[in-house]
């Protein structure tokens, strides 16, 4: 059981506060109290004396509640719950509560200007900022702001014209003013004084304000000039350019008139005003429009010019400028011509080329008019289109057809085939080949004669081997006849001795057949070679068979044959 002697207590940084606790030990043991604060300020701390009890006995502890080193506690009054429980029996526990006062303390806050030594050279504003320090009181404090000046000529605007300053805290202020300039040529120094003013009393900071006046500036001449002072003139000999008239140094105005000059008697003058009148600090503009003869296409010139300002009194004010003139090159000029393929080779009676017209180069469109042209005249030649339209920057295409009869068999023709693109001032050219290739079909009916050849050979060979005499039957008994005789060392019959060399003949003339084909490859040597071997194999048959029914065919062929190998030859 417990119970407070007060209900509130103060509580400074300085000094804790304190205050007696009555705690009763209902219980039949001896028991120790913790003293805690529930959920208690980050800036609070409480301590306390023993609080041991034996049995039924009352005790008064005296407890202490003090600001945290470090932290600031403002000023404020707060209810602090205050709970003891017991150490044996934590579960048995008394909440209290105390109201904790923490009065106000701390001395007036600080205010400084920073900058505090503003200068201002031939201006009348300017500004600096304020700082109100506050870190030393622990409540806060509101400030009304106002300056003085002992001349009370400046004007001073406070923003915000009302600061609070947190306790413990820092505020500031932004100040803009308006101070009148000292005489010219002189120096002025003045003391603006800044008062924050708040229910205790005034606070302040001084700030001296050093202005400067310049003299005042020398009446200085009229200048002239031109803008731009250098015009660029690109196929033309018209421009116009501003005569800028500056009295901004003088104090009074004056009154001019204006011509041009031209060292080369080449531009005419034409202005807007001749005369003209420019008041003091101010700037004059009068127009003038230049004529000239541009330079011819391709060339460029450069023409000295300039306008003459005189005044009343006779003075003169002279502003020069060029004239950089320039004409573009005809389009054709930097045009370029290509035929493709250069060297174009034919076995037919047309070749088609490609024709670029290639303006990429050139910065005008270019109208051309395509011809083509061939060394010996005796083609014919079609462009289509045969005009061009070719914008800057890109290419244009015409196709070009050339037709011409073919060259003799087996012999090439060549011509150059001339191309030319003409506008209404130029002309570019260019050049391709055109070379015609004719086929030589004479080893083509060599071929074919040592084939038909061989086709009208092969018949007879047929033919024979139908004959009774000459029939792979016969021939193979005549063979084995001719072994048994051998064997036997008899005399061979002369019909069987005839009858093989009819076969042999017939297997060389077919060996003949197979080497005239393969001889086609070659220089036709071979391929003679063989039919003569052939016509004489045609003649051994016939001697030794006494069968004439294939003899005109290997005769016939064998003469064919041979007529092609000699066409053969290369």
């Amino acid at each position: 059981m417990a119970s407070l002697k007060q209900t509130e207590v103060v509580v400074t940084a300085s000094s804790p506060g304190r205050f007696e606790l009555s705690l009763k030990n209902d219980s039949t043991i001896v028991d120790s109290y913790v003293i805690d604060l529930a959920d208690p300020p980050a800036w609070l701390a409480l301590t306390h004396s023993e609080t041991n009890l034996l049995p039924a006995t009352v005790r008064t502890v005296e407890v202490a509640l003090a600001v945290r080193p470090g932290i600031l506690a403002v000023a404020q009054r707060t209810t602090v719950p205050i709970m003891i429980r017991s150490s044996v029996e934590p579960s048995r526990a008394t909440p209290l509560q105390i109201d904790v006062v923490v009065p106000r303390f701390g001395p007036p806050a600080t205010l400084v200007a920073q900058p505090n030594l503003i200068r201002l050279a031939d201006v009348t504003d300017g500004a600096f900022q304020l700082q109100l320090d506050n870190r030393a009181a622990n409540f806060a404090r509101r400030y009304e702001l106002a300056a003085t000046d002992p001349e009370g000529v400046v004007q001073a605007r406070f923003a915000p014209p009302v600061v609070d300053v947190p306790a413990g805290g820092l505020a500031q202020a932004a100040v803009r003013f308006t101070a009148p300039p000292p005489p010219p040529g002189k120096e002025l120094s003045r003391q603006l004084t800044v008062t924050g003013t708040d229910a205790e009393g005034p606070i302040s900071v001084s700030v001296t304000l050093a202005q400067y006046a310049s003299p005042p500036p020398e009446s200085l001449p009229v200048r002239l000039r031109l803008e731009p002072t250098t015009i660029s003139m690109v196929d033309t000999g018209t421009a116009a350019v501003n005569v800028v008239v500056d009295n901004r140094g003088g104090h009074q105005q004056v009154k001019l008139n204006l011509s041009g000059r031209d060292p080369g008697g080449r531009i005419g003058f034409s202005f807007d005003h001749t005369r003209v009148a420019v008041t003091a600090n101010s700037l004059g503009y009068v127009r003038v429009v230049l004529e000239t003869q541009p330079p011819v296409r391709g060339a460029s010139a450069t023409r000295p010019f300039s306008v003459v300002a005189v005044a009343d009194d006779g003075r003169e004010v002279e502003a020069a400028g060029t004239l950089e003139l320039s004409s573009r090159p005809d389009p054709i000029a930097s045009a370029t011509l290509h035929v493709h393929p250069e060297h174009l080779l034919t076995k037919g009676r047309k070749g088609s080329y490609a024709v670029d017209v290639d303006n990429r180069a050139g910065i005008e469109p270019l109208h051309v008019r395509l011809t083509a042209v061939d060394e010996y005249g005796t083609a014919r030649l079609g462009l289509q289109p045969p005009v061009l339209l070719v914008l800057p920057g890109q290419v244009a295409r015409a196709g070009l057809v050339v037709e011409h009869p073919r060259p003799a068999g087996g012999t090439t023709s060549s011509r150059r085939v001339q191309v030319s693109a003409t506008s209404q001032t130029g002309r570019i050219e260019a050049e391709a080949t055109f070379t015609q290739q004719s086929e030589n079909l004479r080893r083509l009916w060599a071929v074919l004669m040592v084939l038909l050849g061989v086709c009208v050979l092969l018949p007879g060979v047929v033919l024979w081997l139908n004959d009774p005499q000459l029939d792979p039957s016969t021939i193979e008994g005549v063979v084995r006849q001719l072994v048994d005789d051998a064997q036997s060392q008899r005399r061979p019959a002369t019909g069987n001795v005839m009858t093989a060399v009819a076969a042999a003949f017939l297997l060389l003339l077919l060996l003949c057949t197979a080497l005239m084909l393969l001889g086609l490859t070659g220089g036709g040597r071979m391929v003679r070679f063989a039919a003569i071997v052939a016509a004489v194999s045609g003649v051994g048959v016939l001697v030794g068979s006494g069968a004439g029914v294939g003899l005109p065919f290997a005769l016939v062929g064998a003469v064919i044959a041979f007529a092609g190998g000699v066409m053969l030859r290369r």
